[in-house]
């Protein structure tokens, strides 16, 4: 039998549940207090916790600054896109799921399961796609508008309907959980130009390579936010609360490069691939000598900055074929990296007879030797006793020869006695003071701090003998660009940086680099010596492949065998170079060109890389400004354009064909034009001759014959013995030890009487 409870019973009872929640509120009262008043910390912490509960925050990344060439052409931009996310736990129907992953999929080109199932997972906040567009942004937010328009009419006839029903229905849930947040994406419109330089960035919009790395700070910017009002499910609350805080953009950068001349450079490498198929690639430099701005700057012909991730170099491509699994993966990333990869300042290289204008240089200064002093070569030189001797390219030797001679022959034992008259504290002295053994400075990631030397308690006779012209050691193009330059600028050794300003949102310079010299490695008076020196290496005997007509060009070719290294196939492999300035007398710019093991069959710099240089410089030149002064012999080598006189009569035409410089023979008895051979604005050799036809027949043919490996004397006389023309890829050169190398159109093609044939003259040896 059950016991009702008394009214004593109830009331004590009462008493207790009273003083429990008396006593409960009371301790949150004195806690609530503590926290707010006296427990800094604590209040600080609660007060986080509270705002992250009620608040939820969209970061908005800021646009990085524009990355501009020196003349104001955009290299990289950044434009604002979206990333797409949902909230799920604001989506509360079956019907607004399915509704919001039917307009995500369609819009973005998604599977529409994939989002339905983000939509249905149990959390605040689910990414759908980042970097859209704003293509794609506007037909989100018109789908959402559309949609939740067809849904207002349909609740609307479900009120009216309502009104007389005796079953409600319910209304339709409008489309909603779909946040749009501004990003930024970033934009490189030139592709490859200069990727080495600018490099790219990664997928959350930091720096990789280049100065999109080197200068991230400047170019990031300030994130932003959006701040929305939530409850602790992170569902809408009844009032409406969200705040916009603007990202602010970073600082645009311009560049001390020229993207006209950066794709001279570009289009001469990949020509220079093209024809030597070098296995580890070509590289080039342009900086300004005095205050070692970077002109331009290219490995390989770059590679697609706004697509990184695909190989884009054939030789890398051929080492990834028939691999699978993780050892694909291994060389694909390695592959990528050496793409990514700047030759010119991370990789070392024996830099050969480049180097040889350091040591001369250091010779003139210390004046160990002067430019009367006199040198005999017999082809080798004894170094050290019971040693193999030190041997000179050209093994029959170049007999006696004065300082700029051994210069211009490339003569290693001239240059070991050189460097022999220094000894090893003065070599290696100079060897520091051009920068041989410190990083350059440059202002690009990556930089090679780690030369390789002898130091001067290391340079035994064999040592030094072989660093005197070359080799033994391993600097960067970068070190060798900059040392080249200290020599014909007057001696200064400059700082090469690749960005001239910072430029504010506001378009406020707030930054500039005009230049940092670091030290005089030898005076005005070696400088200029060796300047007189350098032009004779080119211009000496005719003309080297370096030369360009009109221009007077200072340099120096080099060819480096790498010692006890062959390739694949086991050949002995060479590094071919050359460097050079214009003008000789008074340089602007420098410009360095190397090729990592050519294939071609020829390896001397001066065949390989020295028309490389002569390619650059022949369109470099003239859009810098420098005016030609072209001698007779170049004007003559230049060649003529024949002019148009088809359907002129034919004594105008004869006077026309003789006043270009041009001979003209007639075929027929009229006395109008009415074919001419070769046609109109066809170059050629002045002298040549015009084929004018007054009659209309069947023109003579004539099979081409094969010049390849002939004078240009001889080319001449066996071209004009089959009625045909000669037009010259390199007319700057005239030295009668250069032969055909390439002739197009090629032998035994049937081409009319009176046609140009084209061709290539190089010297294939030391010289230069």
């Amino acid at each position: 039998m059950a016991i009702s409870p008394t009214k004593n019973m109830k009331f004590k009872l009462n008493i207790i549940i009273f003083s429990v929640v008396l006593v409960a509120f009371v301790a949150l009262i004195v806690r609530i207090v503590y926290i707010a008043c006296f427990a800094e910390y604590d209040g600080v912490k609660y007060g986080v916790k509270a705002y992250n509960q009620q608040l939820g925050a969209d970061t908005i990344n800021a646009n990085r600054g524009t990355i501009y060439d020196r003349n104001m052409t955009p290299l990289a931009q950044s434009a604002t896109v979206w990333t797409v996310s949902v909230a799920p736990n604001q989506i509360t129907t079956d019907e607004q799921r399915q509704l919001v992953a039917q307009g995500l999929s369609d819009i973005l080109g998604l599977d529409y399961n994939e989002v339905l199932e983000k939509t249905k997972k149990n959390t605040k906040y689910e990414i759908i796609k980042k970097k859209v567009e704003k293509p794609e942004a506007d037909k989100i937010t018109a789908y959402i508008e559309e949609k939740n328009k067809e849904i207002d009419a349909e609740n609307e006839q479900i009120r009216e309907n309502n009104k007389n029903a005796l079953e409600k229905q319910e209304l339709k849930q409008k489309v909603k959980g779909i946040h749009m947040v501004e990003d930024s994406k970033r934009y490189y419109p030139q592709a490859n130009s200069a990727s080495h330089i600018i490099g790219f960035t990664g997928s959350d919009n930091q720096g990789l390579y280049g100065v999109e790395l080197a200068y991230d700070e400047e170019l990031s910017g300030t994130p932003g936010k959006v701040v929305i009002a939530q409850n602790a499910l992170g569902g809408d609350l009844p009032f409406d609360y969200e705040y916009y805080y603007p990202a602010q953009d970073g600082n645009s950068l311009v560049l001390t490069v020229d993207e006209t001349l950066q794709h001279y450079l570009d289009k001469a490498i990949q020509q220079a691939i093209d024809t030597h198929h070098p296995t580890n690639r070509v590289a080039g430099v342009m900086m300004d000598v005095n205050t070692g701005e970077i002109l331009a700057m290219s490995t390989n012909g770059g590679y697609d900055l706004n697509d990184p991730y695909t190989i884009s170099d054939t030789n890398l491509q051929s080492q990834l074929e028939g691999l699978q699994g993780d050892e694909l993966t291994e060389a694909t990333k390695k592959a990528r990296e050496k793409m990514w990869t700047n030759k010119v300042i991370t990789e070392t290289y024996e830099p050969g007879s480049v180097f040889k204008v350091v040591t001369a240089s250091a010779a003139l200064e210390e004046k160990t030797q002067t430019l009367d002093s006199t040198f005999n070569c017999t082809g080798s030189i004894q170094v050290v006793s019971g040693a193999k001797p030190i041997h000179c390219w050209k093994t029959s030797g170049h007999g006696s020869q004065n300082f700029t001679q051994a210069v211009v022959n490339s003569c290693n034992p001239a240059f070991v006695q050189i460097g022999q008259s220094l000894g090893s504290d003065l070599f290696f002295q100079y060897f520091k003071l051009f920068g041989m053994t410190e990083a350059t400075g440059i202002d690009l990631p990556g930089e090679n701090k780690y030369p390789l030397y002898y130091t001067a308690d290391q340079l035994g006779p064999a040592e030094l003998a072989s660093e005197a012209f070359g080799q033994s050691m391993g600097i960067t193009p970068m070190q060798m660009m900059t040392a080249f330059s200290a020599t014909v600028n007057g001696g200064y050794m400059v700082t090469p940086h690749v960005v001239k300003q910072i430029i504010d949102q506001d378009g406020n310079i707030t930054e500039t680099n005009t230049g940092e010299t670091k030290r005089q490695a030898i005076s005005e008076e070696t400088s200029e010596m060796m300047r007189g020196v350098l032009e004779q290496v080119v211009s000496a005997n005719g003309g080297s492949n370096a030369s360009v007509p009109g221009y007077r060009i200072a340099g120096k070719s080099g060819t480096a065998q790498k010692l006890s290294y062959t390739n694949a196939t086991g050949d002995v492999v060479y590094v071919s170079s050359f460097v050079g300035c214009v003008p000789a007398d008074d340089p602007q710019f420098a410009l360095l060109i190397l090729v990592d093991e050519p294939r071609s069959g020829l390896y001397y710099g001066s065949a390989v890389a020295s028309p490389v240089f002569a390619q650059v410089m022949s369109d470099a030149i003239p859009y810098m400004g420098i005016s030609p002064e072209y001698t007779e012999e170049e004007l003559q080598n230049q060649g003529a354009a024949v002019p148009s006189v088809e359907g002129s009569n034919l004594a105008d035409a004869q006077t026309r064909i003789n006043s270009a410089g041009l001979v003209a023979e007639t075929i027929g008895s009229g006395g109008t034009v009415v074919k001419q051979i070769p046609s109109a604005g066809s170059k050629m050799l002045k002298g040549g001759k015009v084929i004018l036809y007054t009659e209309e027949q069947e023109t003579t043919k004539v099979t081409v014959p094969d010049v390849i490996g002939k004078t240009q004397a001889e080319v001449n006389q066996i071209l004009a013995g089959y009625g045909l023309n000669i037009a010259l890829t390199n007319s700057g050169i005239q030295n009668q030890k250069a032969k055909a190398t390439t002739q197009s159109p090629p032998a035994g093609t049937e081409v009319e009487k009176g046609s140009v044939v084209t061709v290539e003259f190089l010297t294939n040896d030391e010289t230069g």
